[in-house]
């Protein structure tokens, strides 16, 4: 079983922006929303979790429409 988000948590993640120079992304988990925000900054971009969840499974499935479309030019 998995514990559901409830509280906020918060990490600092390895991923690098260039905001006013490079600065790691601070990751915070509240509920079923992400926010993102640069460490150090204020401005925070707020994600559904269903929505990034969606956005995943469409952009595998049109890499793999284009591998297929790929193979089967490769056969003729």
């Amino acid at each position: 079983m998995v514990t559901k988000s409830l509280r906020p948590v918060s990490r600092e993640t390895s991923a690098v922006v260039r905001d006013k120079g490079p600065l790691p992304v601070i990751v915070t988990v509240v509920g079923g929303v992400i926010e993102l925000r640069a460490k150090g900054l204020r401005s925070t971009e707020t994600l559904d979790v269903a929505w990034c969840y969606l956005t995943a499974v469409r952009q595998r499935l049109q890499a793999q429409r284009l591998e297929r479309a790929k193979s089967r030019r490769q056969r003729k």
